[in-house]
């Protein structure tokens, strides 16, 4: 199986968009669908926001993306005390609210969303690759 990953780092959310343009070239790189790339950068682009603002994270948030041959899993992690966590949301966030969209986003984009604690949050997303058939396969 063919596993590649690119790790980005922020302490501050002015540093976001330098961060996603990094991101966005690792992507590009890997050849991935249009779509893909934006839902991911998307995705993880809201997590760490989230993370800088309430986490209050000494280590700044650590970004993973692990590009395999069947899916991409993004790791956001923070160090900061963790949130209190219940479900996920399983219903629209309120549209008049200044904020409560980025998990429900992350849900509708991503194939799978998983939260961690453990001395700090840990967001894992998880999106599913086309499956391309190889060469020379024939079709039945």
């Amino acid at each position: 199986m063919n596993t590649e990953s690119r790790m980005i780092v922020a302490h501050d959310i002015t540093e976001l968009p330098a961060a996603r343009d990094e991101l966005r070239l690792y992507l590009e790189k890997c050849r991935l669908p249009a779509d893909v790339t934006y839902d991911l950068l998307t995705c993880v682009q809201e997590a760490c926001k989230n993370a800088l603002r309430f986490a209050d994270s000494p280590r700044g948030v650590h970004a993973r993306v692990v590009v395999r041959s069947d899916e991409i899993v993004a790791i956001v992690r923070d160090f900061g005390a963790g949130l209190a966590l219940g479900s996920l949301p399983t219903t629209p966030p309120d549209p008049d609210s200044e904020s409560g969209r980025g998990l429900f986003l992350m849900q509708a984009l991503m194939d799978r969303v998983e939260l961690r604690v453990n001395h700090g949050t840990e967001v894992r997303l998880h999106k599913l690759l086309p499956v391309w058939p190889t060469r020379g396969a024939r079709a039945a």
